[in-house]
């Protein structure tokens, strides 16, 4: 089974349920342990109701807050698509990580996500983040801001290049990105070459289409696929 309903264990029957919590992690050990943490030292105030790797079954099932993996495994959406999913179902992402990756990372961010935690955090930092993500806060933890400052070979692109950017990665031919901006392919064709230089001044040369696609998704900008 991809993923459960479950309800923290030791409530008492007066105990007020402050969160419900979706945990989206394709590791099934790490996935039980929250669980299990959550349950031996928790109060009562905090209902697990999904735990599992797929994101459509947790934004169901009613959480209130989603602690979601930043990476689910091969298959999987990124981060920035997953997150989105949560977002229009107006359900706040608490993203968590083993790996301390600053640009997928902050893609999350872009897409909607309230925070950060790596997977190293104590429960009490766990249950700090949560708590304030789930109030619909942002939880700006040290980790966090060090990641977003560190994210520095990301181009500074002005919003007509990045429009440019955009189309052309989608597959649009340069005559159809210029129709679509109402300027002329010369024009077009200058803002990729701003783009392209961008990105080779910040030492990640993209020459070709596909490899601008891959870079702006890993920049996270690009909008999630729906």
């Amino acid at each position: 089974m991809d993923g459960e309903v479950l309800t923290a264990a030791g409530s008492s029957a007066g105990a007020s349920i402050a969160v419900r919590l979706a945990i989206v992690d394709d590791h099934e050990l790490v996935r039980e342990g929250l669980r299990a943490l959550i349950e031996a030292q928790g109060d009562g105030s905090v209902e697990i109701c999904y735990s599992g790797a797929i994101v459509a079954e947790a934004a169901t099932a009613r959480p209130t807050v989603a602690l979601l993996d930043v990476e689910l495994g091969p298959g999987s959406a990124d981060v920035a698509t997953n997150t989105a999913v949560f977002d229009a179902a107006e359900v706040p992402v608490l993203l968590i990580s083993a790996f301390d990756d600053p640009l997928t990372i902050r893609a999350g961010m872009r897409a909607g996500a309230l925070g950060f935690v790596p997977k190293r955090v104590t429960y009490e930092q766990l249950m700090e983040a949560l708590m304030t993500v789930a109030k619909d806060e942002l939880y700006l933890s040290i980790d966090l801001a060090s990641m977003l400052a560190s994210a520095s070979d990301t181009p500074d692109l002005s919003p007509r290049e990045l429009d440019a950017l955009r189309l052309y990665a989608s597959g649009l031919k340069l005559s159809a990105v210029a129709h679509r901006m109402g300027i002329s392919p010369h024009t077009a064709k200058e803002y990729l070459d701003r783009v392209r230089t961008k990105y080779r001044e910040v030492g990640r040369p993209v020459a070709t289409r596909t490899e601008l696609y891959a870079a702006a998704s890993r920049d996270g900008l690009l909008p999630p696929e729906r």
